[in-house]
């Protein structure tokens, strides 16, 4: 699984490792309340902390008029910046269409209430705008790519996927007849490719694919809650593998205010982001943001006032604990040279469903919960001890994937289809119900239950699954705790398939079905979907020992692998063949393990302290502290 990376304009590989920037003491009127000796000084205590990226913003209304034409003063303020940015060594990520800021929208002076994404004249100015700034600085050194807006959706509401498309391949083109070279990214957050865009309309869809034809990267914001602690912790790596296209995925935004979160939890918040995300292959990451701000006095802070507070430092200059893992993080990577380590390939996907980002007729789909439940996915998959990609319909795995996943089951007609073939072929299947299955009795062996075929709401609150045969390590009699239900099951009747589990009323609960050479497993129930909507459920008899079974079932046996589901273990792969391990804690709790190796190694030593853990019998034991990240070199084996 290669390591997509970002090159700065000599062709060098970059790892972006920075802030998103405002001026400690000016915040959004960097530009009005010009304050070159305070820029100055926060470029060289980013650059002290190891940080190499800074993403800045040319709010719009300050640096062009209504006819889109560059104001020379604005001009000279830039020209300042950039040679400190370059005499810093900070590479610079401008931000065009500003636009919106932190809660508040800002005039683009040519838009004056005309459509920014279709009227001619509007986009003639934008494009005199963007290339105007492109065609003055293609040649500075220290700009590594383009940004075409901050979460421009923010400021003209969203639109439809097609909309924002044309619009973004018509500035991508204006940008690249000028910078051949240099990468160029939207700045919208990625929402299609999190479902928290419109979509695309019916019949226009050629696959998320089409994204490519308007941006070289996907720049992530990563601002996520959840009720289970878990998931949350999880969220941040499987948020970049839902993200990949083919292109790299930058961690463009993500932090929390310490208005809201103690410093220390932020600290913990951006040791596990940091390092799980370069773990499961992302480009760079930059936080929001690098300072507190005194400006009490300014919009939007004024009534949004945890936007004061999401800093690495404070508004005094001191650093906060976040700082601290930001320098070491830095550090850590550039020890090992960040860009050569790429994700192992994983020997299994999840299946994201085209209803996440595809508007059908006639169909109501709750996008925020769908996601949820793909990362309920991943994080049960993370906590059995195997690695996961996604997969868009209608696309099937790579050749190499042994187990796909199908948490939320309301795929096209033919997919089903398709999905028969593959499991044929070889592959071991995982879904659960919702919704219409055209072969049901063909793949899962399996016909409705009730005559009428309507779905019917399991009884209770809660319910326990109990195995009346044995899967993976799990025993008959045992059970396996399901979340309250909020939403129906299909009572089914086996043909051929068998019956593994039953609910408490006794009904088929988890069925597995022999299709060819494989094997097609079912749930009456949508666990995941069922699990997205709780909250502590992996602190209960927990639902990741079926994934951690269908692990056994597909033949996938980890390199690295521990009984304990609260540490995820990560393997990188460099060019010549070394390996890194990077262990996280999710748990807000010190942990002792033993870490199991399918082939042990000669030797392994813990990169940032040069430890070296004894190896016996093919194991060796490792502590880490709450929320604590270790990285392992492994040689020999």
């Amino acid at each position: 699984m290669p390591r997509r990376v970002l090159h700065d304009s000599h062709g060098k590989p970059v790892y972006p490792i920075g802030v998103n920037y405002w001026p400690r003491r000016t915040a959004v009127e960097m530009w009005t309340r010009w304050d070159p000796e305070g820029i100055a000084q926060d470029l060289r205590e980013m650059r002290a902390l190891g940080l190499n990226t800074v993403r800045f913003f040319l709010r719009t209304a300050d640096f062009a008029d209504a006819e889109g034409n560059l104001i020379p003063e604005a001009l000279e303020k830039l020209d300042t910046f950039l040679a400190l940015c370059r005499k810093h060594g900070l590479y610079a990520l401008p931000s065009f269409f500003v636009g919106h800021m932190s809660g508040m929208n800002f005039p683009i002076p040519w838009e004056q209430g005309r459509d920014f994404y279709t009227d001619p004249e509007v986009l003639a100015r934008s494009r005199r705008f963007v290339q105007a700034i492109v065609a003055r600085y293609r040649d500075e050194e220290a700009i590594l790519g383009w940004l075409l807006s901050n979460e421009i959706t923010n400021h003209t509401e969203k639109r439809e996927t097609h909309v924002l498309l044309g619009w973004m391949r018509d500035m991508y083109q204006a940008i690249r007849a000028l910078d051949p070279h240099r990468p160029i990214a939207p700045g919208d957050g990625g929402d299609d490719l999190k479902g928290a865009g419109l979509g695309f309309p019916e019949g226009t869809l050629g696959g998320v694919e089409e994204l490519r034809e308007g941006e070289d990267f996907v720049s992530l914001h990563h601002y996520y809650g959840d009720t289970d602690a878990l998931r949350f912790s999880h969220a941040p790596a499987g948020v970049v593998r839902l993200c990949d296209i083919g292109l790299p995925v930058l961690m463009e935004e993500f932090g929390v205010s310490t208005a809201l979160w103690a410093e220390s939890a932020q600290a913990d918040y951006f040791r596990v982001v940091l390092f799980s995300t370069w773990a499961a292959g992302a480009a760079g990451a930059l936080a929001w943001c690098w300072s507190d701000f005194p400006t009490t006095d300014l919009p939007p802070y004024t009534h949004h006032p945890h936007e004061l507070f999401f800093g690495i430092t404070r508004s005094d200059g001191s650093e906060k604990p976040a700082a601290g893992e930001m320098r070491r993080f830095a550090r850590l990577l550039a020890q090992v040279d960040a860009t050569r380590w790429a994700p192992t390939p994983p020997q299994a996907a999840i299946l994201v469903p085209t209803t996440l980002y595809v508007n059908y007729p006639f169909r109501r789909v709750d996008r925020p919960r769908l996601l949820k439940a793909l990362l309920e996915a991943y994080t049960l998959a993370r906590m059995a001890g195997f690695d996961v990609i996604f997969v868009r319909e209608p696309s099937l795995p790579p050749a190499d994937v042994r187990l796909l996943l199908v948490p939320c089951a309301d795929l096209l007609a033919s997919t089903w289809y398709d999905l028969q073939s593959w499991v044929e072929a070889g592959g071991v299947l995982w879904a659960g119900f919702d919704g219409a299955v055209p072969n049901l009795e063909e793949l899962f062996g399996l016909r409705v239950g009730r005559r009428q075929g309507f779905p019917s709401p399991p009884p209770g609150e809660r319910t326990e699954l109990r195995l009346v045969e044995p899967f993976g390590e799990l025993k008959v009699g045992e059970q396996v705790a399901v979340p309250a239900a909020d939403v129906p099951y299909l009572p089914v009747v086996p043909t051929k398939a068998r019956v593994l589990a039953v609910g408490e009323d006794g009904r088929p609960a988890l069925t597995v079905h022999s299709v060819g050479r494989g094997k097609a497993f079912f749930s009456s129930r949508p666990l995941e979907w069922v699990s997205a909507g709780g909250r502590g459920l992996h602190r209960r008899p927990p639902i990741h020992r079926l994934y951690r079974a269908l692990r056994t079932e597909a033949g996938i046996r980890p390199p690295f692998e521990t009984a304990q589901p609260l540490l995820s273990l990560s393997v990188l792969e460099g060019e010549d063949g070394a390996q890194l391990l990077v262990v996280i804690n999710h748990a807000d709790a010190s942990l002792e393990e033993e870490v199991h190796c399918q082939r042990p190694p000669s030797r392994v030593v813990d990169v940032e302290s040069g430890e070296e853990l004894e190896v016996r019998e093919g194991a060796f034991r490792l502590s880490l502290e709450p929320w604590g990240v270790r990285m392992l070199k492994i040689m020999g084996g």
